[in-house]
């Protein structure tokens, strides 16, 4: 049955208002049940729950479980979404999840959103409904679409508005300034405007002295694209003081001001002469007080058109403000990423970025790039625990594990790219075939295999190391290989991407890692296929004590495979936690600033978690070059 929407809200309680709740603090996302979820909820309930997240931001709400008894208009058992009195939605009936059966998560038009989950005593007798789900996350509201209801005009800003997280400023084009209520944008000269292309301005009475008291402004603002140059005449005279550090500009001044560069203030008898602004927009300021005597100045200015800049294009998964058809000297644009990516300039990472369009008609500054935020998972394992001898990964933990089917076989991967999946060559190679990619199903976003399978993604290419070699499952050597997807990922909390190794990056004996895997997993009794994702801290192996461990195995089982330096091993010496079958493909992460990086793929083992043995992992360092290759030239 799908949702039940309710237009008449029959529900008779006192509701207040959608309002900040005292001494508590706005979280960013979270998850909401029904109580006793997902065991069946019980009757007489009224339960209400307020959210509310920072200014600046609106409340996405997203039903991933429905299961509440249906009655006419949910009069009986139902779960209600309101803000300030307003009913966004009333829920009963039997649903999957929203994300996947095409419904629409539920936007709140502010920062507070409040739910509530009624049953009736009808509900009393035996019954298997299991209530709801829901998760919730903050969505920066981009207040520069918005206007502002307080004004007449509508306008959050009167010319350039910049939306940044939780917030937004407003900015102004050459030649005005910013008023003290941060969003109109004033002419700089109280009605002292020169537009046209060439013209004439000298102090007032010029040639004759200036009155005392003088605070006058001037400015000369053409089309963007024209450069303004100003020619004064010698006879040029501003009275000043002379002290013990020379003439000193304190009382009567001309001032020069060109946007974006430093003031000139002059006094004194020797004119400026010539001055190329290059700028559309110049502002002089000329000021005289009760004492002294000056005898002014005047000006002939020209203008000649300058070059535009190029259009600086878009910026993938970010974008570009002020967006314009055309930009002129002096023209800044910023750039802001989309959630879940950073801003990189080169190989840095920048906070913010700002370029100026120059007199020349050209950037500042090349653009940055957006790329996805690796490695830095919204929920963490904070303490390790006693896959073998693991434990299940709480959601959004490990957001870049890869379950794989391959032809029906599973595996694992790790995601590295939006359209990029790394893993085992083992598991796409058969009897020297690279599997088919029509063969191959791939799952990501959830910890669980029954969520998992609804939503496969497809396979477009497979790319094993050219070198890999293992026809008799004896040589694990260059046990790598790529998959690209028909279509790119969407990153968020739930699926992110893990980072490569950086220039550089050592395994260090000892130190601990975490693997992670759908495999084979041990309850103390038996052996058996998770539907669960597993993890387990292990620590990095002396490769000569992992060396010695694989020979001494050998000595007994005969056809094992070679350590190789393409190679590493993890693990502890007295076994019970370890990777296993199904576990191939899957990473093993290292962690360095804060970041998990993948430092190895599931490869090769001899006996899951048996004592003295350690598990096998290709050595992801080795081959960052063939990685971005790869990817670059597919």
């Amino acid at each position: 049955m799908g949702w039940t929407h309710c237009i008449i809200w029959f529900l008779c309680l006192s509701v207040s208002e959608c309002w900040q709740l005292p001494n508590t603090e706005p979280v960013m996302h979270g998850q909401i049940q029904s109580p006793q979820y997902p065991q069946p909820y019980p009757p007489n309930l009224h339960k209400k729950w307020d959210l509310w997240v920072p200014k600046g931001y609106q409340i996405q709400l997203s039903l991933t479980h429905l299961d509440i008894h249906t009655s006419t208009d949910c009069s009986q058992d139902s779960l209600t979404v309101l803000c300030d009195l307003k009913v966004l939605g009333k829920f009963c009936g039997q649903e999957n999840s929203t994300d996947h059966q095409g419904q629409n998560p539920i936007l709140s038009p502010s920062n507070t959103l409040t739910l509530i989950f009624q049953t009736s005593d009808s509900t009393a007798e035996v019954q298997q409904h299991t209530g709801f789900s829901a998760t919730f996350k903050a969505i920066d509201i981009d207040e520069c679409s918005k206007t502002d209801p307080r004004e007449d005009s509508g306008l959050l800003c009167s010319q350039i508005c910049i939306n940044t997280p939780g917030s937004y400023h407003c900015s102004c084009h050459s030649g005005y300034k910013l008023h003290l209520d941060q969003r109109t944008c004033l002419l700089s000269c109280g009605g002292c405007i020169f537009d046209k292309h060439g013209g004439y301005l000298s102090s007032p009475g010029y040639p004759k002295p200036s009155p005392p008291f003088l605070s006058c402004k001037y400015i000369i603002s053409v089309e963007p694209r024209f450069i303004v140059t100003l020619n004064f005449s010698d006879n040029f005279h501003i009275w000043c003081k002379d002290n013990q550090q020379g003439s000193s500009c304190q009382d009567h001044w001309l001032q020069v001001t060109i946007p974006g560069s430093l003031s000139m203030k002059f006094c004194g008898a020797k004119s400026p002469g010539l001055i190329v602004t290059n700028s559309s927009t110049v502002r002089l300021d000329y000021h005289t007080e009760e004492e002294g005597l000056s005898n002014g100045w005047s000006l002939q200015y020209s203008t000649h058109e300058e070059k535009k800049c190029p259009h600086p294009g878009s910026v993938a998964k970010g974008r570009i403000t002020p967006d314009l058809n055309e930009y002129f000297s002096g023209d800044y644009i910023h750039v802001t990423c989309d959630q879940e990516y950073k801003l990189m300039m080169g190989h840095q990472e920048i906070n913010i970025f700002s370029a100026m369009c120059q007199s020349n008609g050209q950037w500042q500054l090349p653009l940055p790039t957006c790329i996805p935020v690796c490695g830095q998972p919204t929920n963490h394992i904070n303490v390790y625990q006693r896959i073998i001898g693991g434990r299940d990964a709480p959601e959004n933990t490990i957001p870049w594990h890869v379950l794989l089917s391959v032809d029906g076989a599973r595996g694992g991967g790790m995601v590295i790219g939006e359209r990029w999946i790394m893993t085992a060559a083992s598991i796409v190679v058969n009897q020297r075939q690279t599997v088919s990619h029509v063969l191959l199903r791939i799952f990501m976003g959830h910890n669980d295999i029954d969520t998992l399978k609804d939503s496969p993604l497809n396979a477009t290419s497979v790319h094993v190391h050219p070198e890999y070699n293992n026809p008799n499952s004896l040589n694990y050597n260059n046990d790598i290989a790529l998959i690209k997807l028909e279509e790119p990922i969407t990153f968020n909390s739930s699926v992110m991407p893990l980072c490569l190794p950086a220039e550089g990056a050592t395994y260090d004996t000892g130190v601990m890692g975490l693997v992670s895997g759908f495999g084979i997993a041990d309850d103390g009794s038996k052996r058996f296929l998770t539907n669960k994702l597993k993890y387990v801290p292990l620590l990095v192996v002396d490769q000569e004590t992992c060396r010695n461990s694989i020979t001494s195995v050998k000595r007994t089982s005969g056809n094992i495979p070679d350590l190789t330096n393409n190679m590493f091993c993890a693990g502890i010496p007295e076994g019970g936690k370890n990777s296993c079958q199904g576990d191939s493909g899957s990473p093993f992460t290292l962690t360095e600033n804060g970041r998990h990086w993948a430092a190895g793929i599931v490869s090769w083992g001899v006996e899951c978690g048996r004592q003295g043995t350690y598990g096998v992992y290709t050595r992801v360092a080795n081959y960052v070059d063939w990685i971005k290759k790869t990817m670059q030239e597919n």
